[in-house]
């Protein structure tokens, strides 16, 4: 029969039951000052409403090696933050010591190992023990808070504790007083209490792997560490957390953190769904885990999920300002550095694509990893798949009213695993992998060019870079222009106001709104472009001026046309997708040659 129990208890009846250690593998104080103003909302509200009670929610602890030691299992983000609201109102009470003397030493009870008796001695805690101990990163922090000491300005738990401060700073003494006695008193939290010889770990997934999804990195991580249990691995697995930690700390936020994990475990092991990626994950890592010894094998894995180069990677992938280190050595590398699709155009292109990560990661990972003799070889192949891989997805962008990766998505994932696992250098190629996933038929340049002709573009963005791309062919320099320094610009106003000027659209009746959003009524402005906006719509004159000194060629080209028409607009729009076959264009298929 187990021995798992529960109760409710206030705060004060908790924190009264001992001393509370957070075991090594549980992660850092990782609370924002967003989720600490939160609770003190919620706290504050019950409060002010008069509640009988306001419930915390549960913790689990688990036996230590006396009836008064605990290991707190899962809680510690709110048993941390309410022992930091203990620090703030000690110190307030402190300064009214002879109202407030006992409410101090109440304070105190809460944060040191002590009786709730009187002491005359308020000022000495320096022997006194901790009645929350946190993880070794965080410990010297936090004992310096409840001590009483000032702490430096970085990291999480003292963001939280200049909140926390502010917030019982802002009381009226006499709200204070009331406020203390309520939390500790009338806020319950539920406690699951688990025995040492139960599995902790699987009795934190059963809590947490059902209801509200739990954040799928911790379960991993939670996982991993299952691997190091005995104490002969104690090294080991204090490795293994730290190394964690620190790609943690390097992505910055949850959501970066569970998309490198995602990534890397699908460059490993293929395809894993997103709503299942936990449990998908465990079962892909106990397979070989079982096969050889199974701490050694996560040992290893961690190593590899945790190397400097790879989460670099995933942050040059990702990030608005990649590595220019990589950049410049993979364009020398592969000679590409003056192409004008080159390594830095292909990350711009696909940095939103998601979908696309893992395939981009896997790549250049074969890159990063070859020898000096392959770099050079590898490097070309590597270029040569991502071309294939912008092409493709970018063709679909635009032929899509709504980009869809779904469907995608598993053959990505599966040939960045194959590329991961050591495909030969000859045979490293991506065009059978999406030929595969290729519905829309849009690797033949005919059929692309004749969606392409027909597509209402009305998303900026994907107008903006096709408008680029295409322009790219036209200028003499790769750097022409500035990506960002440009905007989309509609030739044929998408006001309605101005409409009855354009005598060239006479005959195509009241509602140009369907010729407004065509490829071919689109084109670039740069920040050097001089136009007052009232006269520069009022007719296609008035444009060519302007058009006709523009930098960019794809706009100066249209200075050439006498007049804008509807039949104008289907010239260029034919003109452009014939161009941007060109540009998202494919080293070899099947499917590319043209139809008979």
């Amino acid at each position: 029969m187990t021995q798992i129990s529960s109760e409710v208890l206030s705060v004060r009846s908790l924190l009264r039951k001992g001393c509370f250690a957070v075991p090594w593998h549980q992660r850092y104080y990782d609370w924002t000052t967003e989720q600490v103003t939160e609770l003190f909302f919620d706290l504050k509200e019950a409060f002010d409403e008069g509640r009988a009670s306001y419930f915390l929610g549960s913790i689990m602890l688990v036996n230590g090696d006396s009836e008064r030691e605990w290991e707190i299992n899962d809680g510690q983000q709110r048993l941390i933050t309410l022992s930091l609201l203990f620090a703030a109102f000690r110190r307030k009470f402190s300064r009214r010591r002879a109202i407030d003397a006992g409410r101090e030493i109440l304070c105190r009870s809460m944060l040191f190992d002590r009786p709730e008796s009187t002491d005359t001695n308020l000022d000495d805690t320096t022997r006194e023990v901790p009645r929350i101990q946190p993880p070794r990163h965080d410990r010297s922090r936090f004992t310096q808070i409840i001590r009483g000491h000032d702490i430096g300005t970085n990291g999480k738990l003292t963001s939280a504790w200049k909140e926390i401060d502010r917030f019982v700073g802002a009381m009226e003494q006499r709200i204070t007083r009331k406020f203390f006695e309520f939390l500790i008193e009338k806020v319950e939290i539920g406690i699951l209490y688990v025995p040492k010889t139960e599995d902790a770990n699987a009795v934190f997934e059963a809590l947490n792997g059902r209801g509200k999804q739990l954040d799928d990195v911790d379960l991993i991580r939670n996982h991993l560490y299952s691997y190091f249990t005995n104490p002969a691995d104690s090294q080991r697995r204090t490795t293994v957390h730290e190394q964690l930690e620190n790609v943690l700390a390097t992505t910055r936020s949850a959501s970066r953190s569970q998309e490198y994990f995602r990534c890397f475990f699908q460059c490993k092991y293929g395809y894993l769904q997103k709503k299942r990626f936990y449990r998908d994950a465990r079962v892909k890592i106990r397979g070989p885990a079982r096969r050889r010894d199974g701490g050694d094998y996560v040992y290893d894995l961690v190593r590899e999920l945790s190397d400097s180069r790879m989460v670099e990677l995933f942050r040059t992938i990702t990030s608005p300002n990649p590595s220019q280190e990589l950049i410049d050595a993979f364009c020398a590398a592969s000679s590409t550095g003056r192409n004008k699709r080159n390594l830095p155009v292909f990350l711009r292109e696909l940095r939103n694509y998601k979908v696309a990560h893992p395939l981009i990661f896997a790549l250049l990972r074969r890159y990063l990893e070859a020898d000096r003799e392959s770099r050079k070889g590898v490097s070309r192949a590597v270029h040569r798949c991502l071309h294939d891989l912008c092409s493709f997805v970018i063709r679909i962008s635009f032929c899509e009213a709504k980009f869809e990766p779904s469907r995608l998505e598993p053959h990505f994932a599966n040939c960045a695993k194959k590329i991961t696992g050591g495909t030969s250098i000859s045979s490293i190629t991506i065009i059978k992998d999406i030929e595969e996933c290729d519905d829309l038929m849009i690797m033949n340049d005919q059929r692309f060019i004749s969606r392409l002709i027909d597509v209402r573009m009305t998303d900026s963005r994907r107008a903006k870079r096709l408008l680029f791309g295409v322009n790219a062919r036209y200028e003499r320099e790769v750097r022409a222009l500035d990506y960002e320094g440009c905007t989309v610009e509609h030739i044929l106003p998408q006001s309605p106001e101005y409409w009855p000027h354009w005598k060239g659209f006479a005959l195509a009746g009241p509602d140009l709104r369907d010729w407004v959003s065509r490829i071919g009524n689109l084109t670039l402005l740069g920040d050097s472009d001089n136009y007052g906006r009232r006269r520069f719509n009022k007719n296609f004159g008035s444009k060519k001026q302007v058009f006709e000194a523009s930098p960019i060629s794809i706009t100066r080209k249209i200075s050439s046309f006498d007049d804008w028409t509807p039949d104008v607009i289907d010239e260029r729009s034919a003109v452009i997708a014939k161009d941007a076959a060109r540009v998202w264009s494919f080293s070899s298929s099947s499917k590319n040659s043209n139809d008979k």
